[in-house]
């Protein structure tokens, strides 16, 4: 237990959970009327287009790692809950920890099916953080007309040098450090029937393995992309987080920054000494990896913090950032575009 609580405390996670309950079947509408059997006059129902909007469930998609529940803690710690009784039809998916996204986003595909099924919904919005966002995205470029909007959060959308690194497609000294800490999180290749599985994980994250991802999963012109970054190591952003389209719920956070959590310190030095120009990073991912369709700006947070973890904590002195604060106004906005 405690391993994979190490797991998720180094920020390669991108859990989920939860439960895999369906919600209730959701009735549609009728166009016509029914007759009253008193009067015989027919009486006409509200037309649909002046029902109040039903909103599509949310699916949280998890990154690499990922475990279901630790005692207490969840991977999204605390959203799920609070969405739910902000009245959102929420799901929680669980695909393999370690894998190609590829396979995950099959996976992935499969539960979403599940949800459209027993919801009887039209549509899902995807919220994913790290990996999970490539999953959300081979999951839009398969089932489009099933998806409203895939709004990803800290995706390596073209790659982190921390998994180039590790691959040895950025040789160096270096590389024994990155190593060292893929060791401490547990990434050994150890010569197991997993070494596979965990091998085509770390390629997929690699600028190289991004590059050939979205040649084959290009994004679906039915579909809303939007996307969020993190910004850690005191960083206050630099020019990759400057958005035309910057979101109020993200830039009402613009003034504050985050002391990265020292879990993440290792890699997000090695983000901020050897890339050049030097990024803004949530300690694993560049912000210009993360950004995607429609950018909705950078919040003061490290890996984990994203998603609440560890055990929805603080993300630091002098730092206010509400994480489940940023996740309901997340949802509001995109019950509503």
């Amino acid at each position: 237990m405690q391993h994979r609580l190490t797991l998720c405390a180094l920020g390669l996670c991108g859990l989920v959970f939860a439960h895999c309950n369906a919600g209730p079947p959701g009735v549609e509408p009728s166009d016509g009327g029914t007759v009253d059997l008193a009067s015989g006059q027919m009486q006409m129902q509200t037309p649909p287009d002046l029902l109040p909007m039903v909103p599509y469930p949310i699916v949280l998609a998890h990154g690499l790692d990922g475990f279901k529940n630790i005692g207490p803690l969840t991977y999204f710690y605390g959203v799920s809950d609070m969405l739910k009784k902000e009245g959102h039809d929420v799901y929680t998916s669980v695909v393999d920890p370690y894998n190609s996204s590829e396979v995950r986003g099959a996976q992935l595909k499969t539960f979403v099916d599940g949800v459209l099924a027993s919801t009887h919904a039209q549509k899902v919005i995807l919220i994913c953080h790290s990996q999970g966002g490539l999953d959300c995205r081979y999951v839009a470029s398969t089932m489009g007309d099933k998806v409203h909007s895939v709004t990803s959060i800290s995706t390596p959308h073209r790659g982190t040098p921390v998994a180039d690194i590790a691959v040895g497609d950025l040789p160096g000294p270096l590389q024994s450090a990155v190593t060292a800490i893929m060791n401490a999180i547990g990434f050994t290749l150890t010569g197991g029937s997993g070494d596979m599985n965990a091998k085509a994980a770390l390629a997929t994250l690699t600028l190289a393995g991004t590059t050939a991802f979205t040649a084959r999963h290009p994004d679906d012109p039915r579909v809303q992309y939007y996307s969020i970054a993190g910004r850690s190591n005191s960083a206050k952003g630099d020019y990759s987080c400057s958005s035309s389209t910057s979101a109020p719920f993200v830039t009402r956070w613009d003034t504050y920054v985050d002391p990265v959590n020292p879990l993440l310190s290792l890699t997000g030095t090695i983000l901020t000494n050897n890339v050049s120009p030097p990024p803004a990073n949530d300690g694993l991912v560049p912000v210009g990896s993360a950004r995607w369709g429609t950018f909705l700006g950078c919040i003061p947070a490290d890996h984990l913090d994203e998603v609440c973890q560890i055990a929805g904590a603080s993300p630091g002195p002098g730092n206010p950032f509400d994480c489940l604060t940023f996740y309901r106004q997340l949802a509001e906005f995109l019950t509503t575009h």
